[in-house]
């Protein structure tokens, strides 16, 4: 037997096999047209998430707060004057409510505060982290059970009514 003659097709010296530059380019140029339509996409349902959760937490504070009143007689302060707007850790500031999402759940998106007076109040929810360019902007509620946003994209959102009616469904 010859030493010039192969064998074993595919191990020969002139018969080598592989991809063509032509074959890498068009797969590169797939996965970059899949990737340009699943990454906004991906990021825009991961949005969704947040805001879901923001909603939530909204809505646990909005009926803390009408538990609070119906103690208390007032939204702002409890029969001892101290204020319902605390931050350190004694009334909203011990609340589970106060980000989104809760403490030890990951890293806040929103953090919930509230404006009270004696018989109105505004929970507001600002974004924060992962959340701060949110087309949605800050979410508010308040005592009446007005829902609203504040800073949100109005290149995306052309009045407040049509960003409230995508955001807050």
């Amino acid at each position: 037997m010859s030493s010039s003659m192969c064998t074993k097709p595919g191990l020969c010296a002139g018969s080598t096999r592989g991809f063509t530059l032509i074959e890498v380019m068009i797969v590169v140029a797939i996965i970059g047209i899949l990737a340009a339509v699943a990454l906004p996409s991906y990021n825009e349902s991961i949005a969704k998430g947040r805001r879901g959760d923001a909603k939530t937490q909204l809505l646990a504070a909005q009926q803390w707060m009408e538990r609070f009143y119906s103690e208390h007689y007032k939204y702002n302060e409890t029969s001892a004057a101290t204020a319902v707007a605390v931050t350190d850790d004694t009334l909203w500031g011990a609340q589970s409510f106060r980000t989104s999402p809760r403490p030890g759940e990951g890293t806040a998106a929103y953090n919930l505060t509230v404006s009270a007076a004696a018989n109105t109040y505004t929970i507001t929810a600002t974004r924060t982290g992962s959340a701060a360019t949110d087309d949605c902007g800050n979410f508010t509620l308040t005592n009446t059970g007005r829902k609203s946003l504040a800073s949100y994209d109005t290149g995306k959102y052309s009045t407040v009514d049509l960003a409230v009616a995508a955001c807050w469904r």
